[in-house]
């Protein structure tokens, strides 16, 4: 596995370890943070291909974003998000987040095709993706009778990590060369 609980590393959540290992961050993005929770946690596990075209069939309203999260009623726990056509319950189309992260599997994959020459990236296995709060630009709004009300502008970090498992078929074939 890739990632160490409880270990630093300058600019990820998570300890960098493994043979065919790539990642990519964005910063700063201008999304909201519980989309890209809720993106993050639905592609986590997924193949790299996978994930990219479930997002491009999520940006097409073809598939949705299941919102599971906070889904129970009452005060502070509505996900204000209907329910979905087949078992999926609560559930949305988050745009502009679901772009975001489709450029960020993108520059995995090229990482990964600049880093090793015998790994298809498509085949790579999301093993890590974290969607955390950046910075908030403090600004105030003019109200009526000198008085004036904060408007801060909420943005988003993103960081994914790709890894390569060699299958069976892979390890299968080098013993049958001998």
């Amino acid at each position: 596995m890739s990632r160490r609980q409880g270990k630093s590393q300058s600019g990820y959540s998570q300890l960098l370890e493994g043979s065919n290992l790539v990642t990519a961050r964005a910063v700063n993005l201008d999304c909201h943070h519980k989309h890209c929770y809720h993106i993050a946690k639905a592609i986590r596990g997924m193949n790299a291909e996978e994930a990219r075209d479930y997002l491009d069939d999520v940006v097409q309203k073809k598939r949705a974003i299941p919102y599971r999260r906070r889904s129970r009623k009452g005060r502070g726990g509505n996900t204000m998000a209907g329910h979905r056509k087949g078992k999926m319950g609560p559930g949305k189309f988050p745009n502009k987040a679901s772009r975001e992260f489709i450029k960020l599997i993108n520059s995995a994959m090229d990482n990964a095709r600049q880093r090793f020459d015998d790994i298809d990236a498509e085949d790579m296995v999301i093993t890590h993706v974290a969607a955390h709060r950046g910075q908030v630009a403090t600004n105030m709004r003019p109200r009526a009778r000198g008085r004036a009300t904060p408007h801060n502008h909420y943005q988003v970090n993103l960081e994914i990590f790709l890894e390569y498992f060699e299958s069976d078929d892979d390890l299968d074939s080098g013993e049958d060369e001998f």
